[in-house]
């Protein structure tokens, strides 16, 4: 399988990369949350945590069907919408999910955004810069384009300022709903690679990104952190303590060593042991139950995690990393078609 496709524009990147992010960004909002408090305590607004996503799956939905006209000439029945018809349409859609299941709710979301991926695919660089005509007002197509990430930016808002109100989470015990778990793993990698996808092939193994690294021992290091969960995962897995070989007492050192170790590889090998190691990562995550994965155990780096914890700090550095490739490729940290 080849890396991922190098036909993909900075305004592509920036745009699918956004996505990623504040999506991420919301649903670890939803961090430490039971399965009954998803499904019932309001966290945003008179929104619960399967009505809301519900309600965000509703809209891009929306969002892509408005794409759908001028991609492909289809008349679109669905116009402007008023203040007071988009209320009343959130109030029937709390209604008819006041009683939907959060891993249902979850599958929803999931499956909307990628209806809103084939949608925004078919959209070349030149059509979202486009205005469209509509009856008695004049859109962009790039607002629907980016109508998702601004619609979660602020409902993430709101759930920051509801977390304020409740107790700190322990770093040492962390747990976020299963459900939640391999979309924001995909989600941290989607918006990784895409960014990725911008540098040249000829620069991959050249060019630094990250003090010297460059993204073959940026990869490289992402696999070294994921390689260990694996090993973490699978020891909880058998109930008993991970036994990792060697511990990280000094970041950098452990870093430094296996950077100059990944810098000798090939590409195709670093490549593959990427994406195996991913899978084997997520291979194991499904088969813990629930119990083991918010039970505690000894990282690498002599502190206290969970599996839980573990898979979300392996979302967030793929997140840090993605930072690094927007700063060292000159991109803003906001869209900005």
């Amino acid at each position: 399988m080849e890396f991922i496709a190098q036909d993909i524009s900075a305004r592509q990147a920036r745009l699918l990369a956004h996505l990623a992010a504040e999506r991420s960004h919301l649903l670890l909002m939803l961090e430490g949350l039971d399965e009954s408090a998803l499904a019932s305590e309001p966290i945003s607004g008179d929104w619960t945590a399967s009505t809301l996503l519900a309600h965000l799956a509703y809209w891009e939905a929306f969002a892509a069907g408005q794409l759908g006209e001028p991609a492909d000439g289809r008349r679109n029945p669905n116009r402007p919408l008023g203040a007071s018809t988009i209320d009343a349409r959130n109030a029937a859609l709390r209604a008819q999910f006041a009683d939907l299941p959060f891993t249902e709710a979850v599958a929803m979301l999931q499956k909307e955004r990628r209806g809103f991926l084939l949608a925004l695919g078919q959209y070349p660089d030149e059509a979202l810069r486009r205005e469209e005509s509509r009856p008695g007002r004049r859109l962009m197509s790039r607002k629907w384009a980016t109508w998702p990430y601004r619609h979660d930016a602020e409902h993430a808002a709101e759930l920051a300022r509801w977390r304020q109100s409740r107790p700190p989470l322990d770093p040492s015990r962390r747990v976020i709903h299963r459900a939640l778990l391999r979309p924001l793993l995909g989600l941290s990698q989607q918006e990784f690679l895409t960014l990725a996808a911008l540098l040249p092939a000829d620069e991959r193994e050249t060019r630094p990104l990250d003090g010297e690294w460059t993204l073959k021992q940026i990869i490289g290091h992402l696999i070294d952190y994921e390689r260990l969960g694996v090993i973490a995962l699978k020891a909880i897995a058998a109930e008993r303590e991970p036994a990792y070989g060697e511990m990280i007492p000094d970041f950098d050192a452990f870093n430094n060593s296996r950077g100059s170790a990944w810098a000798e590889m090939l590409w195709n090998e670093v490549w593959a042991n990427y994406r195996a190691t991913r899978r084997a990562l997520l291979l194991i995550t499904e088969t813990l139950p629930d119990d083991a994965l918010a039970r505690p155990f000894l990282a690498p780096w002599s502190e206290m995690t969970t599996a839980c914890g573990y898979l979300l700090d392996m979302a967030q550095h793929q997140r840090e990393h993605a930072d690094a490739l927007r700063r060292a490729l000159g991109l803003p940290r906001n869209q900005q078609l």
